[in-house]
């Protein structure tokens, strides 16, 4: 199954087209389709494909070795001292060639000097040629310390790069299909938007089945996902445990995870930047904000909604379901999941619906779309342009006042100065119901 992903798709076929060389970089966290994203690319193109492992660079090196033979139909034997030399030979056929290193850290750990060996082969022969070159990887950070920093050795050489990230909710119910609407935001709260896990997903089983399969059950897939996702970026995981668990509790605010966790504030930055780096947590600044950089109202928040079911409902509740108590984490599920998970899903469903289907409630097409909150109140969206400004709130409930609701937003708005033409919107589980 291949969904979306076009705009990738376009950048990597652009890039074939060029009569000269190319170098694209694709990098994202594990899971969320960067192999199928070339495999699809590929496919019907010439290619030399190396999924990097961390077996011995002789044994990679063979394996390599017996496709370039079969690529170029080589009538003889051949055999290479050193991926240099099979580098080398590749650029010398002159030939119009994808050649794809995947999971590139891997060649990058098992000899430190490889990414220097490639940038030295990439300027004196690779980018003379006609060849394509991806490389890709799903630990972030070194792709960033071999690929992507200004220290680098490969920095500087690529002509594109794709940070493949996961999906839009607007793609879940191809997916998923013939789950019905009220489940899809379920999935999204829990299960997220990462292509893998979605496919994972049994449409002919109940959603609490599911999660019971898929997440709670500790010999599922799921089961260790984010200790894996975080092992593989992080030596020190205790500290960024503890701050994720935390903010999956609800702590936000820098203060409150340091209380949480029993230190001082200052001692958190350097592990919530790297979070941040990672692409594991966002800071959220207030949307009206003229000075971002100096605001003292950050939140922090994890990006992904299976990291954050995940800290909240397993990782918290490894001592029950290791004893395979499963039952006592799906009695807290059901008790607070909607409140504690889908009435914030809702809320970056609505806000993703703003974004980029802003026709379907608005007026004017936003140049901004964000939260906002002081130290007393928040409202749940604001999107505005240079002339207009929308004031939404998100109501995840069976049964809703509008008109109370828009009543105190009405109010809350006025804390805000603007000389703008002002709109209000309240948006429901039942808008949802009939809108998407």
């Amino acid at each position: 199954m291949f969904i979306n992903r076009k705009e990738e798709l376009q950048v990597l076929e652009k890039e074939y087209k060029k009569n000269t060389s190319s170098f694209s970089v694709i990098y994202g966290r594990r899971r969320v389709g960067k192999t199928a994203l070339i495999s699809k690319y590929i496919e019907n193109k010439p290619h030399l494909y190396l999924y990097a492992t961390e077996s011995s660079l002789k044994n990679q090196l063979q394996t390599f070795t017996n496709e370039i033979i079969k690529i170029f139909k080589l009538p003889y034997k051949i055999n290479f001292n050193s991926f240099e030399e099979a580098f080398i030979f590749i650029a010398n056929q002159n030939q119009k060639i994808i050649l794809v290193i995947d999971e590139y850290q891997n060649l990058a750990k098992l000899d430190k000097s490889f990414s220097s060996m490639l940038q030295k082969v990439w300027d004196m022969y690779l980018s003379k040629s006609q060849i394509h070159l991806i490389l890709c990887g799903s630990v972030i950070s070194m792709m960033y310390s071999e690929v992507l920093n200004y220290t680098a050795p490969l920095y500087g050489r690529r002509t594109s790069n794709i940070h493949l990230k996961s999906i839009k909710f607007k793609y879940l119910p191809e997916f998923l299909q013939n789950v019905d609407k009220l489940d899809l935001m379920n999935v999204y709260a829990s299960f997220g938007t990462i292509p893998k896990y979605l496919l994972m997903y049994d449409v002919n089983k109940s959603f609490i089945q599911n999660l019971k399969d898929n997440i709670l059950d500790k010999n599922s897939f799921l089961y260790s996902e984010g200790y894996f996702l975080l092992k593989q970026e992080v030596n020190d995981t205790s500290n960024y445990f503890s701050i994720l668990e935390s903010i999956s509790k609800g702590n936000t605010k820098i203060g409150a995870i340091a209380s949480s966790m029993g230190v001082h504030s200052s001692y958190l930055p350097k592990y919530l930047n790297k979070l941040i780096e990672l692409d594991i947590i966002q800071k959220e600044i207030p949307i009206t904000e003229t000075n971002p950089l100096k605001s003292k109202l950050g939140r922090y928040k994890i990006k992904d909604k299976f990291l954050n079911f995940w800290f909240y409902y397993v990782y918290k509740n490894y001592n029950y379901l290791e004893l395979g108590e499963v039952d006592v984490v799906l009695d807290e599920i059901k008790k607070n999941f909607n409140d504690k998970f889908v009435s914030f899903a809702f809320e970056d469903f609505v806000y993703e619906e703003i974004l980029y289907n802003p026709q379907k409630y608005l007026n004017f097409i936003p140049k901004k779309v964000g939260r906002w909150w002081n130290n007393k109140e928040e409202i749940d969206l604001i999107a505005f342009d240079d002339e207009n400004i929308a004031f939404i709130e998100c109501k995840w409930r069976n049964v809703v006042d509008k008109e109370s609701i828009k009543n105190k937003l009405i109010q809350k708005s006025s804390l805000i100065k603007h000389n703008k033409n002002s709109f209000y919107l309240v948006i429901t589980k039942d808008d949802y119901l009939k809108l998407f």
